[in-house]
C-alpha cells in the first residue's frame, strides 16, 4: 500500500479484490472523509483526518484502506501488541451486503489467525 502519511489507526474495509472495491465504493469512503473533515476546524480534531479531495488522493493517504484479509493480518502483526484494527463496514452509506462481506472476511480469515 502506498501512503503519503499513513494513519496510525486507519479505517479498514476488507475485500478479496481491493481494486474492484476502490472502484465501486471509493466514493462512499470519500463522502465520509469529507464530512469528517468539514467539522474538524480550529481546535476540533479527530484520529480520522483526511485532506483528500478525490478518491485517488484518499487512497494514497492511507487513512481509509481497503485491504485483503492477508494484508489485514500482516498489518495487525506489524503493529504487535499495540495493533488496532478499526473495521468500517458501512462507511459513507456503503451497501449493507458489502459491509457484511467485509465482516465475514475478517471473521473467517483474519480473526482465527490472530494470536491471543
Amino acid at each position: 500500500m502506498v501512503s503519503d502519511a499513513p494513519a496510525v489507526t486507519p479505517l479498514l474495509h476488507l475485500s478479496e479484490d481491493p481494486e474492484r472495491a476502490w472502484e465501486e465504493y471509493g466514493t462512499h469512503l470519500l463522502y465520509e472523509a469529507r464530512r469528517y473533515a468539514s467539522w474538524q476546524q480550529g481546535t476540533v480534531r479527530s484520529a480520522v483526518r483526511s485532506r483528500a479531495d478525490d478518491v485517488a488522493a484518499l487512497r494514497r493517504e492511507g487513512v481509509y484502506r481497503i485491504v485483503t484479509p492477508e494484508e489485514c493480518l500482516a498489518f495487525a502483526q506489524e503493529g504487535g501488541e499495540m495493533a488496532s484494527l478499526v473495521l468500517h463496514p458501512l462507511c459513507g452509506g456503503m451497501p449493507v451486503e458489502e459491509g457484511w462481506r467485509s465482516l465475514r472476511l475478517f471473521a473467517e480469515r483474519v480473526l482465527p489467525r490472530l494470536k491471543d
